[in-house]
């Protein structure tokens, strides 16, 4: 059987990687250095707004339909690999 190449095999984790990256920036990092730029600075105190949430939320909609069809496809991928392996084991 054939090796699976890098990218194929490492998209998954990284579109996930990325996605957990985007969200702790935007709904934790981004928002604490707003807080801290205005404290410090003296200013009239802008609450951060959330770059992924513009649009209707549009960006985590499609995440979660990237990430959700991607792990569904490699689940139905393994139960086929699975059964593959079964079933070559059961002719022998």
């Amino acid at each position: 059987m054939e090796e699976e190449s890098w990218i194929k095999q490492y998209w998954r984790p990284a579109m996930a990687y990325q996605y957990l990256a985007v969200c702790l920036f935007d709904f934790i990092i981004a928002p604490l250095m707003t807080m801290a730029y205005f404290k410090w600075s003296g200013g009239v105190y802008v609450p951060w707004v959330p770059l992924t949430l513009r649009e209707s939320g549009f960006y985590h909609m499609s995440m979660a339909a990237i990430i959700g069809v991607s792990a569904w496809t490699r689940g139905k991928e393994k139960i086929t690999k699975v059964e593959t392996s079964n079933t070559t084991t059961e002719n022998k």
